[in-house]
């Protein structure tokens, strides 16, 4: 589910509620000998053209990297689900910032859809390095230390390995790894909206391509019919919960189901969510897009989003469309060990 709420000031970050009650989780790794030569082969392959490890951090399901907007520092999002880069209103009132304006666009959200003031020609730092978007579009994120929305037009210049749990990145040149023949994943790009799409083993006879969300706070969101189908609505016990997004707010069940595939893995229990019933949600509508994730002709079927990429280290090439995972594993902090 896509939410976009944060108080950074905070010591820990904390699991919601639904979390918390419903999530356990267990990866079984079959072919262990084949992944572990595919992983032997991306890494290998990273180190050769590839920048030293980033740090970042998760923060509710959202990976931040440290930027810096008209000389003011603070954080971004890196979000493959979206196709618009965008710059965060509370952090534009609170800094008391004036840019030249460009024409408004209609964005949607997964619930409801607006439009939206676009800005141009706003100095960013990312990486170190100036950006020059040609656009940015104004929504709001909540807390002001969170500035922009780091989309399609950044993504797709370089293939990203995200490595979750030891909530770290690199960017890697495309010349130094051949993602499409090493990738364990069945995925491909989005012929509309343009994001990374993964096939997910729903049940034994039911497949569905996902579109691959690193902006999603939660596991697996579908519509209420395919759940319907997959008969799981009257079968598994739900919680209820508020969902808010950049564009409204909505009602969601959240429930878990005994396991789904994601490539050679196997992920028990994943929380899976669905509209509430009579509620509608703009990202499962079918209209022409502007600046949207799913549209009439896409056919993603949903979102997976941070509660089942937290476990792996993701290798996403965003421009093609190819995704490899592996299971990751915490590093010992070094310098809190010792003789």
């Amino acid at each position: 589910m896509k939410s976009y709420s944060f108080k950074l000031s905070s010591n820990a970050v904390r699991g919601n509620n639904v979390n918390q009650q419903l999530y356990r989780w267990r990866i079984l790794v079959t072919s262990l000998a084949c992944l572990f030569s595919l992983h032997v082969v991306v890494t290998q392959a990273a180190h050769a053209g590839a920048t030293r490890w980033i740090d970042i951090k998760v923060h509710n399901g959202h990976l931040l990297i440290e930027s810096e907007v008209a000389g003011i520092s603070g954080y971004s999002i890196i979000d493959t689900g979206a196709q618009l880069n965008a710059i965060n209103e509370a952090f534009i009132e609170a800094e008391k910032l004036s840019f030249k304006k460009a024409r408004s666009v209609k964005i949607r959200g997964v619930v409801g859809e607006s439009l939206r003031s676009t800005y141009r020609e706003i100095p960013v730092v990312v990486f170190g390095a100036p950006l020059n978007f040609k656009r940015l579009v104004e929504i709001d994120l909540g807390s002001p230390e969170i500035q922009l929305i780091l989309g399609a037009s950044f993504i797709e210049n370089y293939v990203f390995q995200l490595d979750y749990p030891n909530e770290r990145l690199r960017l890697i040149t495309r010349d130094s790894v051949d993602l499409e023949a090493i990738k364990n994943v069945e995925s491909k790009k989005d012929p509309e909206g343009g994001s990374p799409l993964v096939k997910v083993g729903l049940s034994e006879d039911t497949d569905a391509w996902l579109t691959m969300d690193t902006g999603a706070t939660g596991g697996i969101l579908i519509d209420r019919d395919l759940a319907g189908r997959l008969e799981w609505i009257d079968t598994f016990p739900k919680l209820e919960s508020t969902v808010s997004g950049v564009i409204s707010s909505g009602q969601m069940e959240h429930f878990n189901v005994p396991g789904v595939q994601l490539g050679p893995f196997r992920i028990e229990r994943p929380i899976v969510s669905i509209p509430v019933f009579g509620e509608s949600f703009e990202l499962f509508e079918t209209r022409t897009p502007l600046g949207t994730r799913i549209s009439s002709r896409s056919t993603s079927k949903g979102l997976l989003g941070y509660n089942i990429l937290k476990h792996f280290v993701v290798t996403v090439d965003y421009k093609a469309g190819h995704v490899h995972i592996y299971p990751g594993e915490k590093e010992a902090d070094e310098s809190q060990t010792g003789d």
